[in-house]
């Protein structure tokens, strides 16, 4: 690294670990200007955005996964066509060869496609450095101490090893190959630091003899609180999580604990869910990625609001994705449906089954719900979610049972599962009664 590229590493680190604003007030004006700076530079190098120069944020068009990878050449600032940077990803993909996964100076990720699509995920140097500052001034337990990072992943990328500098060593562990193979070799990294998604966490958790971390660092899925205390149990630290996906680095836990959005790069629109505003959808604009602009992206995810004094954003906690919510038959004739959370549903199964119990509950006719579960544990759970639809407006619910799911650590894991219904209607989102 040359020495401009070390002094700016530098301070977006120290930005990163000690944030430079002192209230929410002068956060909100830096956001402002550097908004303002943003869309102006997207406008002149973005050709799908050249027709909003100069307009405010909230004439800029709502963008989702299809509609971004359906526009990615026009979109993208450096003229890469979408087919080759597809190709690129894919083939570092399949043949596991993950320093492949580069076009010219720009890295090219793939989501694993959870939310019915596989997006393309691009990043340039200049953003792989400000990613990797970004996520250890954030994330890492001690500057102090050295530490041995172990990321739990589906998939490596170039971007991953942005993170190996100094004092700080890295481990990917590939979990398409056999527990078998990567655990023996996590164990011998003897990492400080472990990043992953909760069912791998929990997985070589439970079959691990000698791993000691200072903390763990759940992301890519829903971490339930009892999966999280199961975690701090067993490996005996700190559970933090981490809100990343194609969108970018978008929150993690501040070192006490708290999940909070990333306000000093992203920008955070709040999309209602509810009347009360204990529910949202968010909207995301990042202020400094530019190679593939994320401006007003709806997010398919569905965040539990909390309110505090502290200068981000805090998130109480992630519920789930919007198309998983249930859209159950209402009891009321003058009501078509009956919207349920995630969420309400993961808490009534933790009510109501043996701790640690392992479930995925799926809604697969319009008032018919699959229970995968253990055998003793159907009839409980079914009772219970019987009694949370019938509080919440619906009933007659039938129950289709099946024994408990074996879940792949290549996968994403999804707990709660709408195969039925397309994504909800806000109108009618029921709130925990």
């Amino acid at each position: 690294m040359d020495a401009m590229k070390a002094l700016t590493f530098a301070k977006d680190f120290m930005h990163a670990r000690w944030p430079r604003f002192r209230h929410r007030a002068q956060l909100e004006q830096w956001q402002q200007r550097r908004l303002s700076q943003q869309l102006d530079w997207v406008c002149a190098h973005s050709p799908f955005y050249a027709p909003y120069r100069g307009r405010a944020l909230t004439d800029f068009p709502i963008m989702d996964k299809a509609t971004m990878m359906d526009n990615l050449d026009s979109l993208n600032t450096q003229g890469l066509s979408s087919t080759d940077l597809m190709a690129t990803a894919l083939h570092a993909e399949q043949s596991r060869q993950f320093s492949d996964s580069k076009l010219g100076n720009i890295t090219v990720g793939l989501s694993s496609g959870t939310s019915g699509r596989r997006g393309l995920f691009l990043a340039s140097d200049d953003e792989r450095a400000l990613w990797a500052a970004s996520i250890t001034g954030k994330l890492l337990p001690s500057l102090v101490k050295k530490q041995r990072i172990a990321l739990l992943l589906r998939a490596d990328s170039p971007l991953y090893h942005s993170v190996k500098r100094g004092r700080i060593a890295f481990h990917y562990c590939d979990l398409t190959q056999p527990l078998s193979t990567w655990l023996p070799q996590l164990e011998g990294f003897n990492p400080t630091l472990m990043v992953g998604s909760a069912q791998a966490l929990m997985l070589a958790a439970s079959h691990q003899k000698t791993l000691a971390p200072d903390r763990v660092i759940s992301g890519a899925e829903v971490l339930t609180q009892e999966d999280r205390h199961w975690l701090e149990a067993q490996l005996r630290c700190d559970v933090h999580e981490i809100y990343q996906c194609t969108e970018g680095f978008l929150a993690c836990s501040d070192q006490h604990g708290t999940l909070r959005w990333n306000e000093d790069l992203i920008y955070l629109e709040k999309e209602w869910i509810d009347t009360d505003k204990t529910h949202y959808v968010p909207i995301i604009t990042d202020l400094k990625r530019t190679t593939q602009p994320i401006i007003r992206y709806r997010l398919d995810d569905i965040i539990e609001h909390r309110q505090d004094d502290g200068i981000f954003a805090a998130i109480n906690r992630i519920v789930g994705r919007c198309g998983d919510c249930f859209s159950l038959p209402a009891a009321n004739t003058e009501q078509k449906a009956i919207s349920v959370l995630p969420d309400l549903i993961s808490r009534t199964i933790t009510l109501h089954a043996f701790p640690q119990c392992n479930y995925r509950i799926s809604q697969i006719g319009h008032a018919l719900v699959s229970v995968e579960a253990p055998n003793e544990q159907h009839h409980v759970i079914a009772k219970g979610l019987q009694a949370l639809f019938k509080q919440l407006g619906s009933s007659d619910i039938q129950f289709q049972f099946a024994p408990e799911p074996l879940w792949q650590p290549s996968v994403k894991q999804r707990r709660v599962v709408n195969q039925h219904n397309p994504p909800f209607a806000a109108s009618t989102l029921r709130s925990m009664p």
